[in-house]
């Protein structure tokens, strides 16, 4: 982002990154699945036979107390009769006849699709209760929420009653600007101008360490009539999940006519320049000369042009970064997560004490790992910004690289060589730290003793190939090119070079037709 600003900081107004659709989850552990449905069962004394008519019983008080509490409350409620209804502007539609106040607004109700618990015969003969996907009635709660700004809550009217949450973090900053009087304006999900940017990023960053389990609670247990018996009768909680999380940095700009002339530029680099490996490499993923790492999911670019404009996606599996000008009045850079799997969290192992050590495990969907989600994204986010910034930059080549080609003194006085980035062992050097595999955590002299000297099992020369990247460090701090991560072993590249080793690895990568039909 640093790179990017240096380059069009005079264009940009101000720049807010922060959470912008996030869809949540809540389901048992115990009910998620059939063994754990025979072990309710069995907890409450419930025959398997008779579980078609304990779900419909409980099916009955949830939708007779919802409807019930509309009634009471004298909210609007619509029936819809397909799935496809925008339900949010329904929402809106209705709300102008509800008290004009903060609370519910609408509710909606649909049949769509759901996981439910069907009686099977399994392989000796005997019923049980099994997994199957079905449709069933779902309603849909919608607020004018008082912290959340516009939101909704879906509850599932059949067993096991699972739950699905919406709302959006800049609705949620409205709210907040609001209640500390801080002036500002927007339009949609778009934050045109605010009185206080630094203080609206503060804000945003504190959305990512909110309370999760306990808003979320505080936002479903006074419209879910079967909140009581699921958490305290039958102890089977929800457990929070994210489902899907947006993070988008805007750079609102000045003037219209500065983003329009710079946009079709970034589309064009997308299309032209950028491949499937840059995708990977943005998204944090393995790649090298020999090959994907462990890359399982397919890797696409998507250029689409609608009436709100045009905008480039990228793809690895389901998780997705794009860039679009939005309302024409800002550049929008935004990752989407719906697998987390391929990333990971700095966390103590599942069901391990609290004060155990910590080391990388897999990311998890729990909203426990949602502040991680936020960093992985941010990093994405400023990776493809920092690519846009070298592309847009009509620095020459040769002007770019020609302070690496001369000697320096570091902060202690000592003079390091000059380099030679595009050739030789120092440029592999540079385009091993472009790898993606880096991009994400940094990296220490171990991983680059991996990629760059020969396996040995001899310590002596283990030892000698440790003091040889040692050197290569010192020698790629001094030309400042990497930083090193306070209080631990780790570096990282600094925006120079990212900007930097960007451009190389497009320049090597690059056809000598490209070269020939520039010239």
């Amino acid at each position: 982002m640093k790179s990017f600003l240096s380059r069009f900081g005079s264009l940009v107004l101000f720049v807010v990154s922060g959470f912008d659709r996030l869809r949540l989850a809540g389901e048992s552990r115990l009910l998620n699945h059939s063994l754990g449905v025979q072990s309710y069962l069995w907890q409450r004394q419930i025959p398997f036979k008779d579980f078609p008519a304990v779900a419909e019983h409980l099916t009955k008080t949830l939708r007779k107390q919802t409807d019930a509490l509309a009634v009471e409350q004298g909210i609007p409620f619509r029936y819809l009769n397909s799935p496809d209804i925008d339900k949010e502007a329904t929402a809106l539609e209705l709300a102008p006849r509800a008290p004009a106040r903060l609370g519910p607004i609408a509710l909606l109700a649909c049949v769509e699709s759901c996981s439910t618990y069907r009686l099977r015969k399994n392989e000796r003969g005997l019923i049980e209760p099994r997994k199957e996907p079905a449709r069933c009635l779902h309603y849909y709660h919608y607020f004018q929420h008082e912290r959340f700004g516009l939101c909704y809550v879906r509850i599932q009217s059949w067993f096991p009653f699972s739950v699905r949450i919406g709302l959006n973090g800049r609705q949620w900053l409205y709210r907040q600007l609001e209640q500390r009087g801080i002036d500002f304006q927007r339009k949609g999900n778009l934050l045109l101008h605010v009185q206080d940017p630094t203080q609206a990023q503060t804000l945003l960053d504190e959305q990512r360490h909110a309370d999760w389990p306990t808003l979320l609670q505080q936002l479903v247990q006074p419209i879910h009539p079967l909140w009581a018996y699921l958490h305290d009768t039958v102890r089977t909680p929800y457990y929070w999940m994210t489902e899907q999380s947006e993070w988008a940095t805007d750079f609102v700009f000045r003037s219209p006519a500065d983003l329009a002339r710079c946009y079709p530029r970034w589309i064009r680099h997308g299309i032209e320049t950028l491949s499937c490996k840059d995708v990977l490499r943005y998204l944090g993923k393995k790649v090298s000369d020999h090959g994907y790492g462990n890359c399982s999911h397919e890797a696409k670019i998507d250029l689409r042009t609608r009436t709100e404009g045009t905008r480039l996606k990228f793809w690895y599996g389901t998780n997705s970064l794009k860039i679009y000008d939005k309302e024409a009045q800002a550049l929008r850079i935004e990752t989407t997560i719906n697998d987390p799997k391929g990333f990971q969290v700095f966390r103590t192992k599942e069901g391990e004490a609290s004060d155990a050590p910590k080391s990388w495990q897999q990311m998890r969907k729990g909203v426990a790992d949602l502040d991680r989600r936020a960093e992985v994204s941010h990093a994405a986010n400023n990776r493809l910004a920092e690519s846009l910034a070298s592309v847009a930059d009509t620095t020459p080549l040769g002007k770019l690289l020609e302070p690496l080609c001369q000697p320096v003194f570091d902060k202690n006085g000592r003079r390091a060589r000059a380099l030679n980035p595009l050739a030789g062992p120092d440029g592999e050097l540079l385009r091993c730290l472009a790898d993606g595999e880096f991009l994400l955590n940094g990296f220490r002299n171990r991983d680059l003793r991996t990629k760059l000297c020969q396996a040995t099992k001899d310590p002596a020369e283990r030892r000698k190939q440790a003091a040889t990247i040692t050197q290569k460090l010192a020698l790629l701090k001094a030309h400042g090119l990497i930083v090193k991560v306070q209080k631990t072993h780790r570096y990282r590249l600094s925006a120079g070079g990212q900007r930097i080793t960007t451009t190389l690895l497009t320049a090597y990568e690059a056809d000598v037709n490209c070269f020939a039909a520039a010239a």
